[in-house]
């Protein structure tokens, strides 16, 4: 037995609780990870409080960004590269249930954690990180480009507004004021959002394309400016006629240990703004839910 992140029914943040759920052998293709770290992300608040439902039977476990130390090895279980995992090895990924001391993981949603890589930077990175190679991947920008990033403070526009830098292209970012030193300190030029968002952006420059990593703003805004649904991109407003999401087939462990080696040697900075141990993980969550928080929030275990 160990310990893990759990709820009851759907609700708000102090819902959660630490309790004893039973260890699993890992079957073929599987491996289970003791874990280090354990990053939040907005997906799994929403499902906690039902805003996005779920038919998985109560009690519910939490999260999905993982770091850690490999403790066994279900049979055929392989890397991105073809070489068999091992028990011992550092990794990081995805694995559902997540904020917890142990969790089975499929072998192809792991990759090495480079040592350079800070357990906790590790921890934060495979939702946000792989949701932001996504969108570049989806609406691709380069050297003439000025993109406009919706939510460019959050654990997916910092990501995503950086990739997009490193591709050649300027990188007009919203957020609220008192992340536009960060925004700036990446080298992104900082907006509000909210109303007015079209003429701010006009003034600084015409946008060729949008990622709208948090709302509708950048949408409505790349609307105003004459883009087309083609050039825009969103993780949260599938609703708006002709807008894609990112896609699926970006999100490998392939492209996953990639970005790790870049966020490891400093070439993409991927903030850890708070971290909680595991028995403060309401406390987390609760941080997680009050607006504007920058950069990603992990558990330590």
């Amino acid at each position: 037995m160990s310990n893990a992140a759990l709820y009851d029914q759907t609700g708000a943040a102090d819902a959660l609780y630490i309790g004893e759920v039973p260890d699993v052998a890992p079957g073929p293709g599987k491996v289970t990870v003791r874990v280090r770290a354990a990053g939040l992300n907005p997906y799994d608040a929403k499902v906690r409080a039902g805003v996005i439902p779920s038919k998985a039977p109560f009690p519910r476990r939490i999260g999905g960004d993982v770091a850690g130390t490999v403790d066994a090895v279900g049979e055929g279980s392989v890397y991105a590269d073809g070489t068999a995992i091992a028990v011992g090895d550092e990794v990081l990924g995805r694995a559902s249930g997540a904020i917890a001391e142990r969790v089975t993981a499929s072998a192809r949603d792991l990759a090495r954690r480079p040592s350079a890589l800070p357990v906790e930077v590790a921890g934060s990175l495979y939702v946000a990180g792989l949701t932001a190679v996504a969108i570049v991947d989806s609406v691709p920008v380069g050297p003439g480009d000025t993109v406009l990033v919706g939510g460019a403070s959050g654990g997916v526009g910092l990501i995503a507004g950086q990739l997009a830098m490193s591709a050649g292209a300027r990188v007009i970012g919203t957020a609220s004021p008192r992340n536009h030193a960060l925004l700036r300190s990446l080298g992104m030029e900082a907006v509000a959002y909210g109303d007015g968002l079209a003429e701010l952006v006009a003034a600084i420059g015409t946008p060729t394309a949008v990622y709208d990593c948090h709302g509708r703003d950048a949408l409505d805004a790349g609307f105003a400016l004459g883009l087309s649904p083609e050039r825009m991109v969103a993780i949260a407003a599938g609703d708006v006629p002709g807008i894609q999401s990112p896609g699926a087939d970006a999100r490998t462990a392939a492209n996953l240990a990639h970005l790790a080696e870049r966020v490891a040697v400093g070439e993409i900075i991927a903030p850890v703004t708070a971290t909680f141990p595991l028995d403060q993980v309401a406390a987390a969550f609760t941080a997680l839910d009050s607006a504007h928080t920058p950069g990603k929030i992990v558990i330590l275990t």
